[in-house]
């Protein structure tokens, strides 16, 4: 009896430390919601300052170790603004460069859609017309009108879109303002935290509990370890795309294949447009300008491209990461069902982390 009383308290322990673990974990999950929700759009320029101060360290140690200027704090400056002078050039350039293109596609776009796109639909409206009265003969007028009715509403919509494009345009033109100012005070703070680096990181060290900075480093190893991952697994799935488009491309006689497949295996790193910001509306407008073929062609390499990515994505970024194929996919989801596509980003790096800090600390969350 007193045996069974035993077991039966010890399983009652048991239940309860598990139960005190989920709500430890839920907790953390909770904070760690809230912390990115709401504080750290807040603190995003000066977590950006220390992010670039801390790239640029390395440089700078380096160059004062190994030149006659030992001043940290001035190869500081000199680094920082080195970098700053190149970042601005590049991103100046390419600004121009997009809304320069942008706002000559705006003009033409009218003119586009009445020269290539209408005669494109107006093919497509006699086919359809010459087959529907040789199926249906006493329905043909219905079908008729309907077609130019619908026609109608697609050149209506097409000149609304461009307008729309524009007021958009003048929009983001708008809102430029005040992102400059966010990078401003970015760029601003991570000067002054390169001059004072040293200092700042010793003095944050210091307001940190010896056994709660332990954990700090090891959660920046695991996140310096797994972000170099990260981008190896995203840098072998767009080697992967590239070569895959590459072949369809000389298969089918493209010219300049090499240069499009990289420029769209670029282009699909990006995660809000990848390879179909490109490919769909390539086939879109090579089969309304009646090149069924090339249509066709580009849709089996789109397909393909598209199929192989989804089946190796989770796969590499697992193999890289360390986790299930399945785990990794599930993760994903979670994060793009939560946060966007930045949580499908992050979800796989976050989780590694999680799994390292576990393992270091022992802790027995899961077994």
């Amino acid at each position: 009896m007193v045996e069974q009383g035993g077991v039966l308290m010890a399983t009652i322990e048991q239940q309860r430390n598990r139960i005190i673990q989920v709500m430890y974990i839920a907790m953390i999950l909770a904070l760690i919601y809230l912390f990115f929700h709401y504080v750290f759009p807040i603190i995003l320029p000066f977590v950006i300052a220390f992010l670039i101060a801390a790239l640029c360290m390395p440089i700078v140690r380096f160059l004062a170790k190994r030149t006659r200027l030992t001043n940290k704090k001035v190869w500081g400056l000199i680094v920082i603004f080195g970098l700053y002078t190149m970042i601005v050039s590049v991103v100046t350039w390419l600004l121009f460069k997009l809304f320069g293109w942008l706002n000559q596609f705006i003009i033409e776009l009218p003119s586009l859609y009445l020269t290539s796109i209408l005669p494109a639909l107006e093919r497509m409206k006699a086919f359809s017309t010459e087959t529907f009265a040789r199926i249906a003969p006493e329905d043909a007028p219905k079908y008729q009108s309907l077609l130019n009715d619908t026609l109608k509403t697609i050149t209506a919509k097409a000149l609304t879109w461009s307008g729309d494009l524009a007021a958009s345009l003048t929009s983001l033109s708008l809102a430029l303002p005040g992102f400059l100012l966010t990078v401003s005070f970015a760029l601003l703070a991570s000067i002054f935290i390169v001059w004072d680096y040293d200092y700042i990181v010793a003095f944050l060290a210091r307001q940190v509990p010896p056994r709660t900075l332990s954990r700090m480093k090891v959660v920046m190893k695991s996140f310096t370890k797994s972000f170099k991952d990260y981008i190896k697994a995203y840098l072998l799935i767009a080697s992967i795309t590239f070569t895959e488009l590459a072949i369809g491309f000389l298969l089918i006689g493209l010219p300049n294949a090499i240069p499009i497949a990289l420029g769209i295996a670029v282009f699909d790193m990006i995660p809000v447009f990848g390879t179909g910001g490109i490919m769909v509306p390539w086939i879109i407008i090579a089969f309304l300008n009646g090149n069924t073929t090339l249509g066709i062609q580009l849709l089996v390499i789109y397909s393909i491209v598209s199929l192989v990515r989804k089946v190796m994505e989770p796969k590499i970024v697992g193999q890289k990461l360390g986790l299930n194929t399945v785990f990794a996919l599930f993760v994903m989801f979670i994060g793009l069902r939560v946060f966007g596509i930045i949580g499908m980003i992050l979800a796989p790096i976050v989780t590694v982390m999680v799994i390292n800090i576990k393992n270091t600390e022992q802790m027995n969350w899961w077994k």
